[in-house]
């Protein structure tokens, strides 16, 4: 899922930019999601659209642009209108406008046209559609001023031709300390094929009995091809002991598993 959120730390200035859809501080709100899929094939065109409407009580422009998402095995993922990627979909995206001002209460669909070439191979291609409200709003707390700017990113993905169910490789597994003196399972799954994938995973702890005795599960993350995701997975409240633990990822159609040793101090 979908959304793409990112966040970046408050500068010397106190700037802060928030790429969530904040209706306290944005007057013009998403009404359809922050994450669009689409299927199609090579020499096809996609139109969507996100509709947009200003809910405050003047006048708000916006601005449209496109980003890619990153992702990097190891660092996560970050946006970026510079760098690109070999699945990119910003040289096929284009926009119907790249600015408008919005009256009070109204709605806007603004339209996007994905022209995909004829000789795109088959697999998941996907982008983000970056909405800039206009003006941001300054609060103030005593001598403290913070400027919030809501930016919001909707991710564009496309898949083409038929769905192959890609395999997923434990990248690594790591052990470390929670906030609430448990420990925290740390699961870095890279998907090896050409279609991205939701995956859920679920630890099974297990005592010295082989009695399974907690479930920890997350919720479903999307894994793009040749790309990696984390997944955190929190035990708490075992007796000091050493435990063993099953890792199982389910794509919905294969599951992969792994063993994890966890030992509580």
């Amino acid at each position: 899922m979908v959304l793409c959120k990112f966040f970046f730390k408050i500068m010397k200035r106190y700037f802060l930019i928030i790429l969530l859809p904040l209706n306290t501080f944005a007057q013009i709100v998403i009404n359809n999601g922050l994450s669009h899929v689409y299927k199609s094939s090579p020499n096809g065109q996609i139109i969507g659209q996100i509709k947009l409407k200003n809910i405050g009580k003047k006048p708000e422009a916006f601005t449209s642009s496109k980003f890619n998402i990153m992702y990097v095995c190891g660092k996560g993922g970050f946006f970026s209108d510079t760098q690109t990627h070999d699945r990119s979909i910003n040289d096929w995206l284009e926009f119907d406008i790249d600015e408008k001002t919005l009256s009070p209460k109204e709605e806007f669909d603004l339209t996007y046209r994905i022209n995909i070439p004829e000789n795109a191979t088959s697999g998941t291609y996907w982008g983000a559609v970056m909405v800039e409200p206009g003006d941001p709003v300054i609060s103030s707390d005593r001598d403290l001023k913070v400027q919030n700017k809501a930016r919001y990113a909707i991710q564009v993905i496309v898949d083409l031709g038929s769905f192959e169910s890609p395999t997923l490789v434990y990248k690594n597994i790591t052990l470390k300390k929670s906030n609430t003196n448990g420990k925290t399972v740390n699961v870095e799954l890279e998907n090896t094929g050409f279609f991205a994938v939701p995956v859920k995973v679920q630890l099974e702890v297990y005592d010295a009995k082989g009695t399974k005795i907690q479930v920890v599960k997350t919720e479903n993350k999307r894994i793009f091809p040749l790309r990696c995701n984390t997944y955190d997975l929190e035990v708490k409240n075992l007796p000091i002991g050493k435990y063993d633990g099953v890792i199982i990822s389910d794509t919905g159609k294969k599951i992969f598993g792994s063993n994890v040793s966890i030992k509580i101090e």
